[in-house]
């Protein structure tokens, strides 16, 4: 639960205490009251990567994620870890140095002292390994009466100096989804206040290619479902991490990820953003999505889409799969006029099916199993006429092994969403 939200949540509890779930967290969960602690901490440097958040529904706007990732705002504390009001994920390539900036507040008595801190943050993977970021310590500055006071009836001032330091480079040729835990010491007028706070922290395998539309979903389960470190072989490790990547998907069935068709968008920017929001989409929205999972991880992909360009009663206009399940769904013969798929080093991925095919020709000789006639354009959003059983959508060919261009369908490649 986002922490923002958590405080709306509490809140309620306040105003009706007998409800005895609101009334444990009240007791768990309480104000900050150390005069001292980091109000902001931002992610910079060479390596790191910006996103978008986007949903809950494709109409919400998205959220850009910036350098900031952490704002205390109000803060809560749990036992000894810090609830802030803005907890992002930083996400880092490969081998990058992070730079952080840290922006401690006073909220004491007086102006703020001069004083210590001690600053440091450790990477925890799933399997409970853990490699230290930083640990870093130094002299606690006040920044002056340039920095304004919290109640200008009084003389308390809010101003600390930034402090500003590089991490430790990270692991080389590794993707993970790190838990950062970070542990905040401030000492002044001769007492310690040490907090601790925790945050998704993601590392890409390489760089995300140029133009990728970055979404925060995509990277965080890119680098989980990766899990480990690949030495780069070149195709043969960018085809291992796409295998992985596509079998990952089925980790997004119990949300409610599914195949199907959805009602016509008018302005959709791309792909991945449909798949993201909508949940059920097509095999287009499909294709989007696993391109960019694919170029997060700075692996280049194109989509292929197998096309009949003018459906028609009297001559071969759809295809007939296999008796197949598609993501979410259940296991059964489908029909379209086109189906998208993405390509890497000429692999073919096929994000809808979950199939991992060699060539474009093993993909269509395994997946269509006959071509049909049809004249009613596409299937539109409740698939009828696919599942018409006579007329002309009854007259089919199987698809014999090789491509039949003659048959009338195409192959379209391309490098976009």
């Amino acid at each position: 639960m986002p922490h923002n939200l958590y405080i709306t949540i509490l809140s309620l509890c306040i105003l009706v205490p007998t409800l005895t779930s609101c009334t444990e967290k009240k007791q768990e969960k309480v104000l900050l009251e150390d005069p001292v602690y980091t109000d902001t901490i931002d992610f910079a440097g060479e390596g790191r990567i910006l996103y978008e958040i986007t949903g809950p529904d494709y109409e919400t706007p998205n959220v850009p994620v910036g350098e900031t990732t952490f704002f205390a705002g109000i803060p809560y504390v749990l036992g000894e870890e810090m609830l802030p009001e803005l907890n992002y994920m930083p996400a880092y390539a490969s081998s990058s140095t992070p730079l952080v900036k840290f922006t401690p507040t006073w909220k004491g008595e007086g102006p703020p002292p001069a004083g210590t801190w001690h600053l440091r943050g450790v990477l925890q993977d799933s399997s409970g390994l853990e490699i230290e970021l930083f640990d870093k310590e130094g002299a606690l500055e006040p920044a002056g009466d340039d920095m304004g006071s919290i109640d200008e009836g009084d003389s308390t001032s809010a101003g600390y100096k930034t402090i500003e330091f590089e991490t430790q480079a990270l692991p080389s040729e590794t993707a993970k989804l790190y838990n950062l835990l970070i542990t905040h010491t401030y000492t002044v007028n001769g007492t310690t206040f040490s907090r601790l706070s925790t945050t998704e922290f993601a590392q890409v395998w390489r760089a995300p290619l140029p133009g990728t539309i970055l979404y925060y979903q995509i990277i965080r389960w890119g680098a989980e479902w990766l899990n480990g470190t690949f030495s780069d072989l070149g195709e043969v490790t960018e085809n291992e991490l796409a295998d992985k990547l596509l079998l990952g998907m089925q980790n997004l069935v119990p949300l409610g990820y599914r195949y199907g068709s959805h009602g016509k968008l008018d302005h959709f920017t791309n792909k991945a953003e449909v798949f993201l929001d909508r949940k059920q989409s097509s095999c287009g929205d499909f294709y989007g999505f696993f391109m960019d999972l694919v170029e997060t991880q700075g692996i280049d992909a194109n989509y292929l889409i197998f096309y009949f360009p003018n459906p028609s009663p009297e001559w071969f206009s759809m295809y007939e799969t296999i008796e197949i399940a598609a993501l979410g769904r259940e296991k059964r013969v489908w029909r379209y006029a086109d189906h998208g798929l993405v390509e890497v080093n000429g692999r073919v991925y096929d994000p809808t099916y979950g199939l991992i095919m060699e060539n474009a020709d093993v993909y269509e000789d395994f997946l269509f199993a006959r071509f049909c006639y049809g004249g009613e354009g596409k299937c539109g959003a409740g698939n009828t006429w696919c599942l018409i059983p006579g007329g002309p959508q009854g007259i089919c060919s199987d698809n014999e092994p090789g491509y039949h261009e003659e048959l009338g369908f195409i192959r379209v490649r391309g490098e976009t969403y």
